[in-house]
């Protein structure tokens, strides 16, 4: 919800309360400093074609 360049998310629900969980997590709203400590670690690794 927060980037504008990702139209659908991931959710890997492998259990019925993980579908609530997601549900509820569009109400998030993270600080830039939130956001900026979970991005940090993220590397892009560019396309993927298989």
């Amino acid at each position: 919800m927060r980037s504008p360049l990702v139209s659908a998310p991931i959710v890997g629900a492998t259990k019925p309360h993980h579908l609530q969980q997601a549900v509820d997590a569009i109400d998030l709203q993270l600080t830039d400093e939130e956001a900026a400590t979970l991005e940090k670690p993220y590397v892009n690794a560019g396309p993927s074609w298989f």
